[in-house]
């Protein structure tokens, strides 16, 4: 399992962690970074820039509070460092509430950094090259990694943490359960990799949740104490850049320095690879201003005060050792050079060109893809550590590239003007539809093409005017117009169909029908009237042929009687 993840439902695309990681071992895959494993040094800093706290590392909490409720011995090795990051509590009672949360017993790991520099004093007095220190986990894992042709300079001496540990292994013995607890990210690597003595690996901030819990659900805490805080003398003075120096028992330290943060360790690595500086030893420590800066050091406040408090503490206390073999010191390292496949020059060419850098004006090396150029970009694209939407301003161009296209190839004239009506955008169908070419229209007032009333309606109320039908007399068109205003960049944009011709075409049929109802009336009318005429015509006749029949059948009937 991967001491850093990246929980990607939180990771919003920023690219903040691979701005940060000072050797690119990020990957972005479909917008969401993933750790490159490999690559990795485990300095912690995408853990501590990322906003949306997608960087997650293991937390081996449960399984030390599942040895506490086992029974077993649980020994906590404690980095000196604790000084500056607990300094709301006394030594006294941040210790006493260790011991009450279930530690069945806390040593200072200083006391193992004590011993650590008695060996380096001794293995430097020997070295016939420079010596780098080997404390730092992640100062080791840059060398292993990214400088292998410095590994044979690095002092092959444990860190205190692995020389506490053996010290406790030797009295607690095996059925004790070891737990070291500190500022940095890198010891759960270097437990893993190096010293099996370590069961678990305990932020200073996964300590000080365990301390909040347990006050949380204890009242009264206030007498909690440790009466008896054993001294481990000038391996207190770690957790700052040249403590090391000023722990070591030697009065010869010409041409030895310190140096701190991954920066500063990569420009000196490299002039000590190529031959320029040949110093005697030393010092490095991967976060700037010492482990009082670890990126988990659970405390915000300056390094400058965390490094007095520190210095203060070990001029407080006295010596204190614990015995351990010399032969228990010793540490080898291996070559874990990070192989990268280089790209041809053909190669990163045709990238840039895939995100619009044609020559080497269009490179911005603005950095908001995470890397230093556009050239490093495009290497880093080649290799599957990024993907061309990074580009920002690729991305930007691209939009409104498809912006353009969709407004100017719109069937529906579009314009874009400011809060003082002023024209900003005029596509190809206003061009046609007002007549006007857009270079002539950029810049003018819209009051010069058209009524602008709804316009200043909508940025007003800073509403939709919708499906609004308006005639022009002037230039015989009928519109319907749609204004949206944007708020936020000051502009209300326009959006005009031309609906003349639909218009006219409903007047003509308008006309046509009322003409047909007209013809259809008068025809009706006057067949109504012919009706009635021939109506009054065949009543006459009938009532006379009525009047001529009876009388013949009167006749008729009196000759029969006869």
């Amino acid at each position: 399992m991967m001491i850093i993840s990246t929980l990607v439902v939180n990771c919003q695309d920023c690219h903040r962690c691979v701005r940060c990681c000072p050797v690119k071992a990020i990957g972005i895959e479909n917008g969401h970074a993933r750790l490159v494993e490999e690559r990795c040094i485990m300095c912690g800093r995408c853990v501590v820039e990322c906003p949306q706290k997608a960087k997650q590392i293991i937390n081996q909490s449960e399984a030390v509070q599942a040895a506490i409720k086992s029974g077993r011995k649980i020994v906590l090795s404690i980095a000196p460092s604790f000084i500056s990051s607990f300094c709301d509590y006394s030594v006294e009672e941040f210790l006493g509430l260790l011991y009450k949360i279930g530690f069945t017993f806390v040593e200072e790991t200083a006391v193992g950094a004590q011993a650590v520099s008695r060996n380096y004093s001794q293995y430097i007095d020997t070295a016939d090259a420079t010596v780098i220190s080997s404390c730092c986990p992640v100062v080791v894992n840059l060398i292993e990694k990214y400088y292998p042709q410095l590994i044979n300079n690095l002092a092959p001496i444990i860190s205190p943490m692995g020389a506490h540990a053996r010290m406790l292994r030797a009295e607690f013995g095996q059925e004790a359960f070891i737990v070291f607890a500190g500022p940095c990210i890198a010891k759960q690597d270097e437990a893993k990799q190096q010293y099996l003595e370590i069961d678990a690996v305990l932020t200073f901030e996964e300590i000080r949740r365990l301390c909040l819990d347990y006050q949380k659900s204890h009242v009264n805490t206030s007498d909690i104490k440790c009466e008896k805080v054993d001294s481990a003398g000038a391996g207190r003075y770690y957790p700052i850049p040249g403590g090391m120096l000023k722990s070591m028992l030697t009065d010869d330290k010409d041409d030895m320095f310190a140096i701190s943060g991954i920066e500063e360790c990569k420009e000196v690595f490299r002039e000590i690879a190529s031959g320029e500086i040949r110093p005697k030893f030393v010092e490095a420590l991967a976060c700037r201003g010492g482990c009082i800066a670890g990126p988990v050091n659970g405390n915000s406040q300056s390094n400058l005060l965390k490094k007095a408090l520190v210095t203060d503490y070990a001029k407080q206390r006295g010596m204190y050792c614990r015995p351990l073999p010399d032969n228990q010191f010793d540490r080898q390292f291996k070559n874990r050079l990070v192989f990268e496949n280089i790209p041809s020059e053909i190669q990163v060419r045709e990238v840039l060109r895939k995100i619009g850098k044609y020559k080497l004006t269009d490179e911005k090396n603005c950095g908001a893809c995470g890397y230093n150029s556009c050239h490093d970009n495009a290497v880093a694209i080649l290799q599957g550590l990024a993907e061309p939407n990074m580009c920002i301003p690729y991305m930007r161009s691209k939009a409104e590239s498809f912006a353009n296209i969709i407004v100017d190839n719109s069937l529906n004239a579009i314009i874009a003007v400011d809060e003082n009506m002023i024209i900003q955008e005029f596509n190809q169908a206003a061009e046609r539809l007002f007549a006007i070419e857009k270079r002539f229209a950029m810049g003018s007032c819209l009051t010069k093409l058209l009524d602008c009333t709804a316009f200043f309606q909508s940025a007003k109320t800073n509403c939709k005017i919708i499906a609004k039908r308006v005639s022009y007399l002037d230039s015989g068109l009928i519109l319907d117009q749609m204004i949206v205003p944007v708020k936020e960049h000051g502009l209300i944009i326009g959006i005009f169909t031309d609906v003349t011709v639909q218009e006219r075409q409903a007047a003509d049929l308008a006309k046509m029908r009322t003409d047909t109802v007209y013809k259809v009336s008068e025809i009706i009318n006057k067949q109504m009237k012919v009706a009635q005429e021939i109506a009054g015509l065949l009543g006459e006749t009938t009532a006379e042929t009525k009047s001529a029949l009876l009388e013949v059948a009167d006749l008729l009937k009196e000759k029969g009687e006869n």
